[in-house]
């Protein structure tokens, strides 16, 4: 991908945030984007994205591209998160357990002040769940 192509977003503190904050970076007459997160992740962002982009009229493809988590086994350092010292499986457990109690409970209602984005249906909020649990 050309670095050209590449919009970093610095402001977020969470991942509906993020996607808030990409709509203005967005050039006009964009039709995709492309999402880069961390497998374990990537059910959740890629919901949230398609939420925010929906309460928008942005009819935006969002096209996953999981980066391999650092989590395989693998001891963590001594300087990580609490998050970065789970294993892949507890990570995967606690996305599932966000998405089904906190998705449309919380994050859509409260993690941007002052905006509440309308979840999506019920079908796209199981297949992330089901991603997730996979």
């Amino acid at each position: 991908v050309p670095e050209s192509h590449i919009i970093l977003e610095p402001h977020a503190q969470n991942t509906l945030q993020n996607a808030w904050e990409v709509l203005p970076l967005l050039p006009g007459g964009c039709k995709q984007i492309w999402l880069v997160t961390s497998d374990f992740h990537m059910p959740r962002a890629a919901y949230l994205f398609e939420a925010v982009f929906a309460s928008r009229g942005l009819a935006l493809e969002v096209v996953q591209h999981p980066a391999e988590s650092d989590c395989h086994g693998k001891a963590p350092a001594e300087d990580v998160s609490a998050i970065n010292a789970q294993s892949l499986l507890q990570r995967l457990e606690n996305e599932a357990r966000f998405i089904r109690e906190e998705v449309v409970q919380v994050a859509l209602k409260t993690h941007i002040p002052g905006v509440e984005i309308p979840p999506l249906p019920e079908a796209r909020l199981r297949k992330a769940l089901e991603e997730a649990e996979a």
